[in-house]
């Protein structure tokens, strides 16, 4: 099986990244840009080279990885983001589900026959 061919995004300044049509400025330029690509529909396994004029800055070895990472809170290296692959909180068993702010919904149950008479 070939590995994909890299998509070549170009950087400016410190903070801009350029592909496909799509610009980005942010801390990490190109790790939005993999974000966005992402979300655009584009192959998750797709790498990706950076380039500074005709300077090769960065590989991306896919783009789904560089989607999930943001810079460490210290400034070596990377770790994976809080927002990424976690599901909303789920509630409890049996714990009724909230409709609106001070409301809560009861079980359907069928109505009675008294009801219906």
């Amino acid at each position: 099986m070939t590995e994909p061919l890299p998509l070549h995004a170009e950087l400016f300044g410190s903070d801009k990244a350029r592909l496909c049509g799509i610009s980005v400025t942010a801390g990490a330029p190109v790790l939005e840009l993999c974000r966005r690509l992402v979300a655009a529909g584009v192959d998750p396994a797709t790498p990706l080279a950076a380039y500074r004029g005709d300077v090769l800055c960065l590989k991306v070895r896919s783009i789904g990885e560089g989607a999930r990472l943001e810079p460490a809170g210290n400034g070596v290296g990377f770790r994976v983001r809080k927002d990424v692959g976690t599901a909303p909180p789920m509630r409890s068993a049996g714990e009724p589900v909230s409709q609106s702010p001070g409301s809560v919904t009861r079980p359907l149950q069928a109505p009675s026959r008294e009801a219906a008479a």
